[in-house]
């Protein structure tokens, strides 16, 4: 598994340069968004917060692209454009992969209560059972999203580090599925210690760094005061949300390092050479005059 190693150590280069245009990115699109979500009457809310996780993700992929060599400038517009294509995509394919897991879950926990029970049926059942079944699916469909998410993720890694490389000035137009699966296993396992371990980050980052800014905001607007936090409690929010990133510049990494690894297999490349025509029999009697 040379990938997994190589894509942890270029995670690190990766995380120091993308911690920046992580929050200017995350600043930009709210502000971007919150205009389009009052043009659209609130329709672009369903979007946008998939189209933003996919901008991040490729603009982090051009990131390691270009500390792997690759130094082109890159369009904004393509970035864009094959962020709305792949956001959607993947949106709407995890939308249907987690109802059904969703589904299967729930039924997983009836099977285990033994009772019958379902979404319609659990009211009336008893109270131990009921908790039963809504501890069992919770915890169940909890895992199964979480691995699901992370096996479309980890499917599509090379297509999205591929759209990325897509928007370098003057690079060719790339096949929307090209290296769909490629590398599967090493980035299944990338993307599911990520997956797992960004929940944890996820909350401390809540935490420790989105509810303090909220405070500070509501504070300042109602009192025109800043909230006293202690340097113990602002260094738990940093060192959580650069945890976070670190965490994705890792999935960016090895998404990169997959598709570089692709363009290498002979086999992701048409075959551009042509076998030699069969000799006629007015060239083999050519030949025998010229012997001759």
């Amino acid at each position: 598994m040379i990938l997994i190693l190589r894509s942890f150590l270029l995670s690190f280069s990766v995380c120091i340069r993308m911690i920046v245009p992580f929050f200017v990115i995350g600043i930009a699109s709210m502000i971007i968004w919150t205009v389009v979500n009052i043009l659209t009457l609130g329709l672009a809310s369903l979007v946008s917060g998939p189209i933003t996780a996919t901008f991040i993700s490729l603009f982090g992929i051009r990131v390691a692209l270009g500390i792997k060599g690759d130094m082109r400038r890159y369009e904004l517009s393509v970035l864009i454009l094959n962020a709305a294509r792949y956001g959607l995509f993947i949106f709407v394919l995890n939308s249907i992969l987690i109802w059904v897991s969703n589904l299967a879950t729930a039924l997983f926990a009836s099977w285990q209560v033994g009772e019958g029970l379902s979404f319609w049926t659990v009211k009336e059942a008893t109270e131990s059972a009921q908790i039963a079944f809504t501890f069992l699916w919770l915890g169940s469909n909890a895992i199964v999203v979480t691995v699901v998410l992370a096996t479309t993720s980890a499917a599509m890694a090379v297509p999205l580090a591929s759209g990325a490389r897509e928007a370098s000035h003057r690079a060719p137009s790339a096949r929307f599925f090209y290296g769909v699966w490629q590398s599967f296993l090493p980035l299944l396992c990338v993307f599911l210690v990520t997956s797992f371990v960004q929940i944890y980050f996820q909350l401390f980052s809540f935490l420790y760094t989105t509810v303090p800014i909220f405070m500070s905001v509501v504070s300042l607007i109602v009192a025109q005061t800043l909230p006293d936090f202690e340097l113990d409690f602002i260094l738990k929010g940093v060192a959580a949300t650069a945890g976070l990133v670190w965490l994705n510049a890792w999935a960016w990494s090895a998404s990169a390092l997959a598709l570089l690894k692709f363009d290498r297999d002979p086999t992701s490349q048409p075959n551009t050479t042509r076998s030699a025509d069969a000799p006629t029999s007015a060239d083999i009697r050519a030949l025998r005059k010229s012997r001759e």
